[in-house]
């Protein structure tokens, strides 16, 4: 069965279209909307999950008001290299520690989805486990998965995948968020996984119901981005893009700015020390809630501590060094969210929140948050302009204006949109499931588009054999996997760059071995291939030595002795069959006791 998913930043869901009739999967049965399932995920240190409503409530119960306890701990080596006295360079690792909240229960992530615009960004520690991105958008989507699976008693293995326009002003990391979404369907279990961008999967959904042909502009605002895209639908022809434009503005914005208006409370406007500005950088950091705990380690917590004696608003740096130490960030920010909404059908609304030291009573009108937002508006309006140009298209040539996403609600954009166009052409779609709806048509019509480098996760292995008789198998690499076929330890830190690419789980045993030819494997494809060697070699066998160093990437192996780093090698090989050597064949120097691993990125 192929089905549509809309992975969103806020909110999620799925749907299946059988050619007539629209099918949702109920997907979080507490939600105000069961259809919905809120992007949350709550990972505890059991490394159990909850999602949405659920990873909601175990956070508010089990964190909130929680004090926030600070430690240093090591979580592996990094390699320093630092000029010599003659012309070599010296090596030598270093310890690497970090300061982790040890009080915690629990872990919480909101907008997974954004961090894909981030092109640094691979994953992050809970706890003792290192988590890449794609694996964390891999839990929510095995998650929907297995629910469309239950409610419709069906193998779902085909997927089209909704994607932003674009996530990013730059065209290359557009292309990894799409490709890092691929592994993660990948991961999920999807075998035939396609993508469409999420206004035009909208478009498709509304042309089912359009009798004659129109020009439609669709306005996407969700959480994390708004897509414009102006378009033909109706008739018997099928959809026909003409242009189409993504915004990296969102809900998570206007979010922002409330909070930017309710910064007062924490120390803006403060006078400290005889008379300097209270530090802008503090307050940077409570734009978002997932920030805001950064405050209460120890030196700017003693300097908060400090301004309740030196400021002018003592009251405020009490009340700021209670949202940054009880870990009550979250449930503000939940508050901000339920005020924006309120406004969407009063004029008025009450921001009422209270915790210790923390007393906001505020009574924010609607034009009082239009104009918290006019940088947002403005932006909207231009762009919306800047479709029609791409388009060719004046104004008054749209037929039908489609609303869809939690943020087109948002009176003051209502408004606009009906100043351009018109009120009677501004149509309201399901803003929380219409795209996920639109994805299941474009499902139902096969019209998904694969992901341009969907190839370099193949398996371009025919043959793998190893000379020493012991076993080795082809595999997909991920963390926290075994890295081996004859021992239990595991893989702890996969750099994005080799997650989710076939290789070959050597056995352990064979990392004694002196042989020129230990490894022989046949590639069907040309393509990069990298080795994973123990990184404590004074000097690389002979066999290795014509792999480049990727200077950029680590892996890391947890056995019961600890934590071993390995770099990687890597070299490009033609279609063919081949051999590699052992751990320790001729040119070694120095100190192996693990054996290398293999990964392979067909070109």
């Amino acid at each position: 069965m192929r089905i549509g998913i809309d992975f969103g930043t806020t909110n999620s869901s799925v749907a299946h279209y059988d050619g007539e009739k629209l099918h949702p999967v109920q997907l979080d049965p507490p939600n105000e909307n069961p259809r919905v399932l809120p992007s949350l995920i709550w990972i505890d240190r059991d490394y159990e999950t909850r999602l949405g409503t659920q990873a909601a409530v175990e956070y508010l119960a089990r964190e909130t008001g929680r004090r926030i306890v600070w430690s240093r701990r090591e979580i592996g080596a990094v390699e320093m290299i630092v000029a010599g006295a003659g012309s070599s360079p010296i090596h030598y690792w270093h310890d690497v520690h970090i300061v982790t909240d040890i009080n915690a229960n629990g872990r919480l992530l909101q907008s997974v989805k954004t961090a894909l615009r981030d092109p640094r960004y691979e994953g992050t520690m809970i706890f003792d486990r290192y988590y890449t991105i794609d694996e964390l958008i891999a839990i929510i989507l095995q998650a929907m998965k297995a629910r469309a699976e239950s409610e419709f008693e069906e193998t779902c293995d085909s997927v089209v995948l909704g994607r932003p326009v674009r996530f990013s002003d730059d065209p290359d990391v557009s292309l990894r968020a799409e490709e890092i979404l691929f592994r993660a369907a990948r991961f999920a279990g999807f075998t035939d996984i396609t993508f469409q961008m999420e206004p035009i999967a909208a478009a498709h959904l509304y042309h089912r119901q359009a009798s004659r042909r129109q020009l439609a502009l669709v306005f996407d605002f969700g959480g994390g981005t708004l897509d414009l895209t102006v378009v033909e639908v109706g008739g018997k022809q099928s959809p026909r893009v003409i242009a189409t434009r993504g915004v990296l503005v969102g809900g998570d914005d206007l979010d922002r700015r409330v909070m930017t208006s309710l910064l007062h409370h924490f120390g803006a406007g403060a006078k400290v020390d005889g008379g300097a500005d209270f530090p802008p950088e503090y307050l940077d950091q409570l734009h978002t809630w997932q920030t805001m705990p950064d405050l209460s380690r120890p030196e700017p917590l003693s300097k908060i501590r400090h301004y309740q004696k030196t400021s002018t608003k003592p009251g405020a740096m009490r009340a700021l060094e209670t949202l940054v130490t009880q870990n009550v960030g979250f449930s503000l920010f939940r508050e901000i969210e339920r005020t924006k909404k309120a406004l969407t059908h009063n004029l008025m609304a009450r921001l009422d929140f209270e915790h210790e030291h923390i007393r906001i009573r505020e009574r924010i009108l609607r034009r009082d948050f239009e104009e918290l937002i006019a940088p947002e508006l403005s932006q909207v309006r231009t762009d919306i302009l800047r479709v029609l140009e791409d388009a060719e298209a004046r104004p008054e040539q749209i037929e039908v204006v489609l609303r869809t996403g939690g943020t087109s609600l948002v009176p003051a954009y209502v408004s606009m949109l009906q100043e351009i166009f018109g009120s009677d052409r501004v149509q309201e779609m399901d803003p929380l499931t219409s795209v996920g709806g639109g994805m299941a048509v474009v499902a139902y019509e096969g019209s998904g588009k694969p992901h341009r480098y969907a190839y370099r996760y193949d398996n371009p292995l025919s043959r793998v054999i190893a000379t020493s008789g012991r076993q080795y198998e082809p595999v997909i690499w991920r963390t926290r996997m075994r890295s081996y076929t004859d021992r239990d330890y595991e893989i702890m830190n996969l750099p994005l760059a080799l997650s989710g690419l076939w290789g070959i789980r050597p056995a352990d045993l064979d990392y004694e071995s002196e042989a020129d030819k230990l490894l022989r494997f046949k590639l069907e494809r040309p393509s990069k291939v990298y080795v994973v060697y123990q990184a404590k070699a004074n000097q690389l066998p002979n066999w290795l030595r014509g792999f480049k160093r990727e200077e950029s990437l680590q892996v890391d192996i947890e056995t019961p002795g600890g934590l071993y780093p390995f770099l990687v090698y890597s070299r490009d090989f033609p279609a063919g069959s081949f051999a590699i050597g052992g751990a320790r064949a001729k040119g070694y120097v120095g100190v192996v006791f693990l054996n290398y691993l293999v990964a392979f990125r067909p070109h």
